[in-house]
């Protein structure tokens, strides 16, 4: 950013907008990047010799720069760099500037300008209940549930088309709540909350960095920190947006501001697990008509709200034979779910490994031990925390050992035929256990049964795509305890 382009455009071109406009942006990025620090003095002849550029051109970019406040420009003294404070911080290219530079800190900064402006809308919005706005908003809301469930989202070439659809609706969503609220000012923020929207998927989403996608999520997260868009979207967001949108056509504001809350606490690091959001959710839904959904929204509404107001995270095991992709599946799980992970095979006692590493196959005596570790890692994990965890588990009675430490604990089984575990296996170079183990583990294998809270994947898909359905099989899953209950209390049917 600090020096000129290969090319020099001369003569007319260069007082055309698209010249002075990429001018204004290097010399604005280096603004905002400390590249050049406030206080510093830019004159025309100085940008002229720094960009290689003429003299209309860099007049108009240092007036274009000014009028953003990142400059204040006197006669016989040029420009002078400002002080943050004095940006004008919701012009369009200042935040585009700001989220190159400092994407973290201006991501934050907007967030929390959501926080303040998006629940009173909401309120602001049911209470206005105009026709208009309530049947744009629920027809957003329906559109990006259903865009959401499209199995190409998660993909990084084939889903590019879904992912942009999927960001236009949702920016559209939030431009009509505002907009409902019928308080210009709220509705002059609308471009800064758009940019914050598409942030997170256009450069924030988990699916397109592959190398950090598949880093472990840190046990102990920063509290209330903006989370990268996952690598789909989840289930419960989609039910809080569908829940905004008919509060407001109920003419609910309470419900609306609670739901709205939610939407924004949801991608934050645990502050939709904070009381006081679930408390005001709780209440809003005491108030909600569930009648007013349409049919095929009504079961999975009532699920997910009665889960998310009543429970949190399930433990998940993710199992299988060596070679099946239990670590790669976790890592990226986790960092979808949001939570803790941890690798299985690092529980096992040094005796057990160097039995592997021999190619000695491991029995029910020395795996022993290694299942205690897990359970109790297991039995560790706190319901708002959450915790993925490999461990092969390969017989049932090994499964009960983990049950009971966790009975909700949630088993993801990753099938794969023999030959490509052989495959995997013999072609690592990093893990104790060698190909020869293989068979005995196939041999030793007791694939999930009907009874047992958890699901079969096929270990052979894109991870994208497994992680994807195994978000899906989460949110529908049904807990141990609820079978020994009688029927949940339903929301509000009036």
């Amino acid at each position: 950013m600090t020096g000129p382009e290969p090319d020099h455009p001369t003569g007319p071109e260069d007082a055309s907008r698209g010249s002075t406009a990429k001018l204004v942006a290097r010399l604005g990025c280096q603004i905002v990047d400390g590249g050049k620090p406030r206080g510093r003095h830019l004159t025309v002849e100085a940008v002229m010799q720094e960009f290689g550029t003429t003299r209309p051109m860099a007049r108009e970019a240092l007036q274009t720069l000014h009028h953003k406040g990142l400059v204040d420009l006197q006669p016989r003294i040029g420009a002078t760099v400002q002080p943050l404070e004095r940006w004008d911080l919701l012009d369009p290219d200042v935040i585009t500037w700001r989220l190159e530079v400092a994407p973290d800190s201006q991501m934050r900064s907007l967030t929390e300008l959501r926080e303040v402006i998006e629940p009173r809308a909401a309120r602001l919005a049911a209470l206005s209940r105009s026709a208009q706005i309530c049947h744009d908003l629920t027809s957003h809301a329906r559109t990006l549930f259903a865009i959401s469930q499209d199995p190409a989202f998660a993909l990084p070439r084939e889903g590019a088309p879904v992912r942009q659809h999927f960001r236009d609706v949702d920016a559209a969503f939030h431009r009509t709540l505002l907009a409902g609220s019928r308080n210009e000012l709220f509705l002059r923020l609308s471009h800064p909350v758009v940019m914050a929207l598409n942030h997170r998927i256009d450069r924030d989403w988990a699916g397109a960095h592959h190398e950090a996608a598949v880093l472990p999520v840190p046990a102990i997260a920063g509290a209330g920190a903006v989370q990268s868009y996952p690598t789909r979207p989840e289930p419960v967001p989609m039910w809080l947006h569908l829940g905004l949108a008919y509060a407001v056509d109920q003419g609910l504001a309470t419900a609306a501001e609670a739901f709205a809350e939610a939407v924004l606490a949801e991608i934050r690091s645990g502050r939709l697990e904070d009381p006081s959001v679930r408390e005001r959710l709780r209440a809003g839904l005491d108030q909600f008509n569930i009648s007013s959904l349409p049919t095929t929204y009504r079961d999975g509404f009532q699920d997910a709200m009665s889960e998310l107001v009543d429970t949190a995270h399930v433990p998940v095991v993710v199992m299988g034979v060596c070679g099946c992709g239990k670590s790669t599946v976790g890592k990226h799980l986790a960092r979808s779910l949001r939570v803790p992970f941890e690798e299985g095979d690092l529980f096992h006692p040094r005796r057990n490994v160097e039995s592997m590493e021999s190619g000695k196959p491991l029995d029910d005596r020395t795996r022993g031990p290694w299942l205690s570790a897990v359970a109790r890692r297991l039995e560790a994990a706190g319901s708002e925390d959450g915790l993925v965890i490999t461990c092969s588990a390969l017989r049932r009675i090994y499964r009960e050992v983990l049950r009971a430490a966790r009975p909700d604990t949630f088993f993801v089984h990753l099938t794969v035929d023999q030959d490509t575990a052989v495959t995997r296996v013999s072609g690592r170079q990093w893990h104790f256990m060698p190909a020869s183990l293989v068979s005995s583990q196939f041999a030793d294998l007791e694939p999930l049964e009907e009874d047992e809270n958890g699901m079969t994947v096929d270990a052979t898909a894109p991870v994208e795509r497994i992680v994807a359905e195994i978000q899906t099989g989460l949110a529908g899953r049904s807990r141990p305890d609820e079978r020994t209950k009688g029927p949940a209390a339903p929301l509000s049917g009036r």
